[in-house]
């Protein structure tokens, strides 16, 4: 839970100083890229944590490897773009979502059931990073092409975007207001 409050803080961070910047009327499209970065490397590692001791687990600090190299290659602190690149995005969503389906594959085909799933804070990180993620690969990949053809639309594009966002973030609380599960809440099956 330490890594899903500093994922959260460096949010609010990041939020604050493009919101900082938009209204100031000066790009912050160059923050994202950062943003991204941060937050699927945090995100990798949560989930290294809870899918221990599942193989995928020894492939993640590699991807976290290659993901912070691809993010630095192609990184272009560029002011003057409008531009939001959706690449790094669709590869992170990519890659949570396997990230989620790994837990729901091993909460759901465990030998160890938790007697009150519902009272486990990855549950509900999960389920919000599902959410998320697999509304939002859409929008980051068409963003650019709706933005030429209608301001309008994209604008109702990115409200959908904030209102995922939302209830990603309702998900967080909801986990941070949960203990992990007991050793006495579990039932051995088999």
């Amino acid at each position: 839970m330490r890594l899903l409050l500093l994922l959260t803080l460096l949010a609010m961070a990041v939020t604050t100083v493009a919101m900082t910047l938009q209204r100031q009327h000066r790009p912050n499209l160059f923050l994202f890229p950062i943003d991204t970065a941060i937050e699927g490397t945090l995100l990798a590692l949560i989930y290294r944590n809870a899918l221990r001791p599942l193989p995928i687990t020894r492939f993640i600090p590699a991807f976290i490897g290659v993901f912070l190299l691809g993010s630095a290659v192609s990184y272009s602190p560029r002011l003057d773009t409008v531009e939001f690149s959706p690449v790094q995005h669709f590869i992170e969503g990519v890659a949570v979502l396997t990230f989620v389906f790994y837990y729901f594959h091993r909460e759901i085909t465990r030998q160890v059931v938790t007697r009150r799933l519902e009272r486990e804070p990855m549950l509900w990180v999960s389920t919000g990073l599902l959410l998320y993620f697999s509304g939002n690969l859409l929008i980051f990949l068409t963003s650019n092409l709706v933005l030429k053809y209608s301001v309008v639309v994209s604008r109702h594009v990115w409200a959908i975007h904030a209102l995922l966002y939302t209830f990603l973030n309702v998900f967080y609380c909801i986990a941070f207001s949960l203990r992990p599960r007991l050793a006495d809440e579990t039932v051995y099956t088999r």
